[in-house]
């Protein structure tokens, strides 16, 4: 019993957080170009993959950025007698951003 409701809670969060997360500019679509039930299913097939493990890879390198900006602290760089930090930084920065949802459009451009 027990296990069934947090089974049902989790793919319930599940749900939430595929659809709570603001979907990507949708372009129009060219005549040529039409979107089928294939790439709207692996769509969301591949998001439901994409997501967690997306933000696994943001928190990680967040949080490696982060000891390797405090061990290197006042350590010269390569740019201008700066610090490691400015570079540092922007890998962390890199790491989370992109798309995090996997459109139709890029199903069926990636997959046919």
């Amino acid at each position: 019993m027990k296990r069934s409701v947090l089974r049902s809670i989790g793919v319930g969060l599940l749900v939430i957080s595929v659809l709570a997360v603001p979907g990507a500019p949708q372009a129009q679509q060219s005549a040529t170009q039409q979107t089928d039930g294939f790439s709207v299913l692996g769509s969301i097939l591949l998001s439901v993959l994409h997501i967690p493990l997306k933000f696994v890879t943001c928190v990680g390198t967040q949080t490696g950025a982060a000891v390797a900006y405090t061990a290197t602290f006042g350590v010269p760089g390569n740019y201008d007698g700066g610090t490691n930090g400015k570079q540092i930084g922007e890998v962390a920065r890199r790491s989370c951003t992109g798309d995090w949802i996997i459109t139709p459009e890029q199903v069926s451009k990636d997959y046919q």
